[in-house]
């Protein structure tokens, strides 16, 4: 919650959270699309790690007032997918009241339960029980064939006694009505005077009234998407301690505008990739992510180990998922973008013979069938960085980018 006292407005926090394709973004559509135009803020896309986080304010006049101010509301998205865990632990920092997107389809009872966990874990994080913040389960897709009887839904998920509504997202039935439940519940709370305290804030003084919040400040537009600065300072700072050789990383490090355009360069180029996967419905099979993540702490003796290196390197597990991730959705693209990429990557020995020849002094004197497998994989690796780069220099070509040099 924050307080304008000049403007004698509080803003608070709304977060739609719920797993993978539940139907958090369509909600907040829809609402975007009925609150009239002077009540509400433009759509903001932020590009995340894997994903997109979207947000708006609005001002729901008909949700009365607290302590005499006029409210506001923040509305956000978190990406659902469980390997952008990180990012739905940013959004979720400071949120005055959540709704929980359920599907009520047959089959997603142990992924509405998996995240109704995460969401009670990662309140937990920030000092905060479950069942002591404002919070509504919205049982979506009330119109599926397979849908479940909301008493069995009631039984199985929500176990934490949470106010409950029924809703089709798709159609707009049951959203305002979500939305107006929850704001209430926020309101509620924020009009019931703390124990042992009072039920409206100190006056300020003029010359210490609170400053409005500060407004996100965006480095580039990539077609829908925004990245925000703090988002690009958060990858760059990502990829150093991803690609470092030292044994300890700095706590931030600064590097020079050329480091910074190559950054923002390459966040470009995998945003362009994200929505282009988007668009062909491409999803990363969470088996091979898995697999991924298994044999990087295999590389370790004991579990200590891999916690001494993920700390030296300010690196979490969450992290090393979203790079997995990213890894899996560029193998897949390639293989669907390039469809003679198997052609492409076959390596001839005359490709190793030149190759080697070439850069004999970088291999220390070692001859060509002691390292001829290291050779075809390095070969492949140039392979198919340039195919890559052909790529995205095609999606760069179709899309609207638009870079504030001065932001970076």
């Amino acid at each position: 919650m924050q307080i304008n006292y000049a403007r004698r407005e509080i803003s608070c926090k709304m977060v739609f959270y719920g797993p993978g394709m539940s139907g958090k973004t369509t909600n907040l559509e829809v609402i975007h699309q009925k609150v009239p135009d002077d009540n509400k803020g433009e759509m903001t896309s932020i590009a995340t790690e894997g994903d997109r986080t979207l947000f708006f304010d609005f001002l729901p006049l008909d949700l009365g007032k607290v302590r005499g101010m006029t409210t506001k509301f923040q509305l956000y998205t978190v990406p659902g997918q469980i390997y952008y865990a990180s990012t739905r632990k940013l959004v979720l920092q400071g949120a005055d009241g959540v709704i929980f997107v359920a599907d009520s389809g047959a089959g997603k009872i142990d992924d509405n339960i998996e995240s109704l966990t995460d969401l009670a874990n990662n309140l937990s994080e920030y000092g905060i029980e479950i069942t002591e913040v404002p919070l509504v389960i919205q049982w979506n897709k009330r119109d599926l064939p397979n849908a479940l009887p909301v008493e069995e839904l009631e039984k199985k998920i929500n176990t934490v006694g949470a106010n409950t509504i029924e809703a089709v997202a798709a159609t707009g039935e049951g959203v305002m009505a979500t939305l107006k439940l929850a704001a209430s519940l926020v309101l509620d709370r924020l009009n019931t005077p703390e124990e042992g305290g009072d039920a409206a804030p100190a006056p300020a003084k003029a010359e210490e009234e609170a400053p409005a919040p500060k407004k996100e400040v965006f480095v580039a537009k990539v077609g829908a998407d925004a990245i925000s600065r703090s988002f690009f300072l958060q990858y760059c700072q990502l990829q150093y301690r991803l690609a470092s050789k030292e044994e300890d990383v700095e706590d931030f490090k600064k590097f020079k505008k050329e480091e910074y355009q190559k950054f923002l360069d390459s966040l470009i180029n995998y945003s362009l990739l994200l929505q282009d996967a988007k668009k062909r419905a491409i999803k990363p099979p969470m088996d091979k992510i898995n697999a991924q993540i298994e044999g990087f702490k295999k590389k370790f003796g004991t579990p200590q180990e891999l916690t001494d290196y993920l700390g030296k390197r300010r690196l979490t597990l969450d992290v090393l998922k979203n790079e997995a991730t990213k890894n899996e959705i560029i193998n897949i693209m390639i293989l669907e973008v390039l469809p003679n990429i198997k052609e492409m990557m076959k390596i001839t020995d005359k490709e190793i013979s030149d190759f080697y020849n070439a850069n004999k002094a970088k291999f220390n004197n070692k001859s060509l069938e002691e390292i001829k497998p290291n050779l075809a994989n390095l070969i492949k690796g140039a392979k198919k960085r340039k195919a890559l780069e052909e790529f995205y220099g095609k999606l760069r070509g179709q899309a609207e980018i638009e870079i504030f040099e001065d932001k970076l």
